[in-house]
């Protein structure tokens, strides 16, 4: 079969169902056999009227719907190696940005976080294309929130690791909130430290006139 027979099958699979031809379509290409998900995204791209088929914007749509759970990949997979994860932290060291191939880039970097028994843990993350523009401006320290597919791999010691391919990155308000607060409490300690002094100098004073 060369070009034009598939190319006739193709507009064949179009005009008598286009629904179908474009989940698979996307199921083929981003790997997805959830059905149910597929009509999900299906809906989204039908109703972005600037999204065209091979387009960058179903990562995008794909990526938002597995953060609502209103989409699973192989869902026994998942559910054993729970391979989905959120995590809350800070960004530890500098994001390092590096182009793997022409015009595609990807950011690597860390993020420091605390597990249930309180101990620091450091997890690396990894953000591909257009995820890497999401995270390049991040810096050190700031207080984040990632959702991404955890991956294991080996490092050149032989000992496992893990690494997170980034879904979706948040900057949370947090941190800049407490600072604000300690901005406040420090204005307000000057403040009654002021008071303080001024009373204790109007009593100096007065304690003076009565030894006179």
């Amino acid at each position: 079969m060369d070009y034009r027979d598939v190319r006739k099958e193709v507009e064949n699979m179009i005009n008598n169902n286009y629904n179908d031809f474009v989940k698979a379509v996307v199921g083929v290409e981003l790997g997805i056999n959830d059905e149910k998900g597929l009509d999900l995204v299906y809906d989204k791209f039908m109703e972005d009227d600037s999204a065209g088929l091979l387009n960058e914007k179903f990562d995008y749509i794909v990526d938002e719907l597995k953060e609502q759970g209103k989409i699973i990949d192989n869902q026994t997979e998942l559910s054993e190696d729970k391979s989905l994860v959120n995590i809350i932290g800070n960004i530890s060291g500098e994001v390092e940005k590096t182009e793997i191939s022409s015009g595609v880039n990807v950011c690597n970097f860390a993020v420091v976080s605390k597990n249930d028994a309180g101990d620091k843990v450091y997890t690396n993350c990894s953000a591909y294309g257009n995820k890497a523009k999401d995270v390049e401006n991040l810096k050190q320290g700031d207080f984040v929130k990632i959702f991404g597919e955890e991956k294991p791999y080996i490092d050149s010691n032989g000992k496992e690791r893990k690494n997170i391919r980034i879904l979706s990155v948040k900057l949370l308000k947090a941190k800049e909130l407490n600072n604000e607060k300690q901005k406040k409490e420090s204005v307000l300690g000057k403040i009654a430290d002021y008071k303080k002094e001024e009373k204790n100098q109007s009593k100096a004073k007065t304690e003076k006139g009565i030894d006179r």
